[in-house]
């Protein structure tokens, strides 16, 4: 043998192999698809194998999905105005300081303040509390000063009255002089300035009153803003202080809400009501309103429909809510609308800073023929299903009309009615009028 033949020969052998197993695989494909196509084929009869389902009514749902982080409505970052050394944090019943997780009072009907929670030294604002105090003394001691003066002015003028009319008389019966009733009236004319004079005294010393309280109020301003009270009734969820340790503003690092939250002083949440902030792809978005009702889930994984839960979750892993807000602009870097959740409750599952899934209802109706989604068959973009006429064994070929798209579920308003006999497996392979063999119906115990 040349070496021409030795190479054909070592070329062709290999393609000659590559064909074989070739036209092998195609036909084992084919028998495979042989036997797929008889699986449902009823054994000695032409009728075709398959698997049924029953239109239900009920209610349904189309829900939008989202997530994001959960943070209470109200919550308070707590710092003190003015440096200095912390002198007081309050503590507990066994004499430990409070810490997160604790309980806070806020201001009760009639305060101003709620208890107090921390403070630093004080000590110079006390002493120009009691300067002021002292000034407010003295201001009311001279309006009380005044008080007396406008009092006897107005008594001497009274005097000066009678004395005056007194002297009238007199003059009217010869038995007093001119010059006397002009010095009676001159009298009364200086009893009457003393009056004014007494009163614009007392006017004074009511402006200084006045400017006292001010510097009262002035000098307790710092008294306050050096303490941290309790805003309102929640939990402690971030204590960063300890007696003796010195606080200063610059000692907060404002860079980004992580930081913030472990260099401000406290910070105390309402734990009852928290918000959930998503942002919603714009197709979502857009069919999101105010007042929708929403659930929240704490869990990961869940959706609130039964057959993806098992048993159900429960009432810690679920919270119910309504949409607060929807933004009307589109975000123009992730093309998306901000969605804000509130919920309706607390629930001890759900944590503020927690990430958390939200399930929107858009649409709902009460009841609505129902079917799953495997009944459908599309052709042209047009859904149609095939319904079993079980009097007379054959399928009919139905063009319905979709409805609401729920979780597992889809609404069909017209073509088939509750209770309709659907097919499921098998529909692909099927024509109008073709017979069929019942070989199951799903959710029942027999055909």
């Amino acid at each position: 043998m040349n070496a021409t033949n030795r190479r054909r020969l070592l070329v062709g052998v290999p393609l000659l192999i590559i064909v074989i197993v070739t036209v092998g695989l195609a036909v084992k494909r084919v028998q495979d698809r042989s036997e797929d196509r008889s699986a449902f084929r009823v054994e000695g009869s032409e009728s075709m194998g398959v698997r049924c389902v029953r239109a239900s009514l009920g209610p349904i749902q189309a829900l939008v999905f989202g997530e994001g982080t959960a943070r209470a409505v109200r919550r308070e970052f707590l710092t003190f105005e003015h440096p200095g050394r912390v002198t007081y944090v309050k503590t507990k019943g066994d004499g430990t300081p409070i810490a997160e997780g604790d309980p806070v009072r806020g201001p009760r009907e009639g305060e101003r303040l709620g208890e107090l929670l921390a403070s630093v030294d004080k000590r110079q604002h006390v002493e120009e509390l009691k300067v002021a105090g002292a000034g407010l003394a003295e201001a009311r001691q001279t309006v009380e000063v005044a008080r007396a003066q406008i009092a006897e002015a107005e008594a001497q003028k009274r005097l000066a009255e009678e004395n005056v009319r007194k002297k009238e008389y007199l003059h009217g019966q010869k038995a007093v002089s001119a010059h006397e009733l002009d010095v009676a009236r001159t009298e009364l004319k200086t009893a009457e300035s003393s009056v004014r004079s007494a009163q614009a005294r007392l006017e004074s010393a009511q402006s200084s009153v006045a400017a006292a309280e001010a510097r009262i109020n002035q000098a307790r301003l710092p008294m306050e803003q050096s303490s941290i009270h309790a805003p309102f009734d929640g939990v402690i969820t971030f204590m960063n202080i300890r007696q003796g340790d010195y606080f200063a503003a610059n000692l907060v690092d404002m860079s980004s809400e992580e930081a913030l939250l472990r260099t401000i002083p406290m910070v105390v949440i309402d734990p009852t009501r928290f918000e959930v902030t998503m942002e919603l792809p714009f197709f979502d978005g857009m069919l999101v309103r105010p007042g929708q009702p929403a659930l929240v889930m704490t869990a990961p994984g869940l959706a609130p429909i039964s057959g993806d839960l098992g048993d159900g979750p429960s009432r810690e892993e679920v919270v119910p809510g309504t949409v607060f807000s929807v933004n009307p602009a589109v975000s123009p870097g992730g093309r998306s609308i901000q969605v804000k959740v509130r919920t309706e409750g607390g629930s001890p599952g759900l944590r503020d800073g927690m990430f958390v899934t939200a399930w929107i209802v858009v649409e709902e109706k009460l009841e609505a023929v129902m079917v799953p989604f495997d009944v459908f068959i599309y052709r042209q973009n047009k859904p149609s299903v095939f319904r079993v006429d079980e009097a007379r064994g054959v399928v009919e070929r139905v063009d319905v009309v979709e409805g609401i798209s729920g979780l597992i579920a889809q609404e069909v308003t017209t073509g088939i009615e509750a209770g309709d006999l659907l097919v499921t497996d098998g529909r692909h392979r099927l024509t109008h009028g073709a017979p069929v063999e019942i070989v199951e119906i799903v959710g029942e115990t027999g055909p």
